[in-house]
């Protein structure tokens, strides 16, 4: 432990009262802790938000609002949620991960193929695509954006919307949506229609995961030694995470 005087400890408590009171500037300040990595294989990277450039996704990365992720020729990864949903991502795919909202969480996928399924029952997901917006409730989908969107659900409700129209999908159901046009009809997956993509995806200590991804929205505390009259005495300072 670190032994330090009673006026230095007055003095770090006063910079960090100032360090509060003064944040980064907006462009250097990273958003909201929103997902941690939880699997990842091959050509991965994120490019932070404000940043230019990418740089290469580690498992245990965490990920903020704003951030922007990529999948190259084979790259996959997968990612647990803030909100309580793990998502998977294919290759050759990029999505934005959105500020929460109060009621869901918000990713946008540009191009690619990424499943979902909600590790609690609470949990509520809008996957943004150029082509409709998905609303999860509670289910495991597969939502694969190309030069058309095709949304297949395996278990739970889907509801597929853009300014054309609206579809409600079901466990075993599938539709697709073609460039400016409405959500087609809801119709039966056949066995060719399911993936298998996302099973190949093996994720070790997910609590793990959520534990640490949980403490980031946390408090944290500072521990100190101070001396004062030849005595040393712990202390501890509560620090608030904004």
């Amino acid at each position: 432990m670190r032994h330090i005087g009673l006026k230095a400890v007055c003095g770090i408590i006063g910079a960090l009262l100032i360090a509060a009171a003064c944040p980064p500037a907006p462009a250097a300040a990273a958003g909201k802790v929103n997902a941690i990595v939880v699997f990842v294989k091959g050509d991965v990277q994120v490019k932070r938000a404000g940043a230019q450039d990418y740089e290469q996704v580690t498992l245990n990365d965490l990920l903020y609002a704003g951030d922007e992720i990529k999948t190259g020729e084979g790259g996959q990864a997968s990612l647990a949620t803030k909100g309580g949903a793990e998502v998977r991502l294919n290759q050759n795919s990029t999505f934005n991960i959105e500020a929460s909202g109060k009621v869901r969480e918000m990713l946008r996928l540009k191009v690619g193929q990424l499943w979902t399924r909600m590790l609690h029952k609470m949990a509520k997901l809008d996957v943004r695509t150029p082509s409709a917006v998905c609303a999860i409730r509670g289910t495991e989908a597969d939502i694969e954006q190309r030069s058309l969107l095709t949304v297949k659900v395996y278990e739970g409700h889907v509801d597929v919307i853009n300014a054309k129209g609206k579809q409600s999908l079901l466990a075993g159901q599938m539709s697709t949506v073609g460039s400016g046009g409405a959500p087609e009809a809801a119709r039966q997956m056949s066995a060719s229609d399911k993936g298998e993509w996302q099973e190949g995806m093996s994720v070790q200590d997910m609590q793990g995961f959520l534990d640490r991804l949980q403490a980031e929205g946390g408090d944290k505390k500072l521990k100190l030694k101070v001396d004062k009259d030849g005595k040393s005495k712990d202390i501890e300072i509560k620090l608030k995470k904004k």
